[in-house]
């Protein structure tokens, strides 16, 4: 793995000879809201969460990704207390959910102010319990964000689809609401739902897409 020495001398805003020493996690954590950010260390693409780390004495600051922050050239403590290697991993990864799900409450209470549907309300309880949407649930809830105007990156919020019960509730969805939750589902899980052909109609993925390129 590239060292964050190696990765700060290669950004384009540095050079070799103003590598730093020492880095340190300053606590700070965005919910970018989407999965479009690129890290400007490492380059890496399409994740969400990102962590803010300083240069001891310089003042200098970036916002990198999970796996530039676990670098042993960071340094992220608790109550003055370093956390190195697995910990660190697991200890920023439940901030990031943490993180995570508070953004989709925020996100489920905005809706909530401006909607009048009625399921709403159970949907915001169901979340607050599990932290994911069933199919039926989240169809309901990108629905009214859509209506409401409201734009959300649907893989913002997690769709369990593991059960049994719950690749069922989404093969009874019509063909509207597949289309509508198939953006939150990961590549892995929508050619699974195509193998079992319970997935959107192949024409309603190209009118859906067209209308897409459309409006832009």
């Amino acid at each position: 793995m590239v060292s964050w020495s190696d990765l700060y001398g290669s950004h384009p805003q540095t050079s070799s000879s103003d590598c730093p020493q020492a880095w340190v996690f300053t606590g700070e954590m965005r919910d970018e809201g989407r999965y479009g950010e690129t890290c400007p260390c490492c380059r890496k693409q399409d994740f969400r969460v990102t962590y803010q780390v300083r240069e001891q004495g310089k003042g200098i600051s970036f916002w990198v990704c999970l796996e530039c922050i676990c670098q042993d050239d960071v340094t992220a403590k608790i109550d003055d207390c370093a956390i190195i290697g697995q910990a660190r991993r697991d200890h920023l990864g439940r901030l990031a959910v943490r993180l995570m799900h508070e953004s989709c409450r925020d996100i489920i209470r905005r809706v909530l102010l401006v909607s009048c549907d009625p399921d709403l309300p159970e949907i915001a309880v169901y979340f607050d319990r599990n932290g994911q949407l069933s199919p039926g649930r989240a169809a309901v809830l990108f629905t009214a964000l859509a209506e409401c105007g409201i734009e959300v990156d649907a893989r913002t919020f997690e769709v369990q689809i593991r059960s049994a019960a719950h690749k069922k509730e989404f093969a009874l969805l019509s063909e509207q609401q597949k289309l509508i939750v198939w953006p939150a589902l990961s590549p892995a899980i929508r050619k699974k739902f195509s193998a079992l052909r319970t997935a959107p109609k192949r024409r309603t993925l190209t009118q859906a897409l067209e209308r897409s390129v459309s409006a832009k």
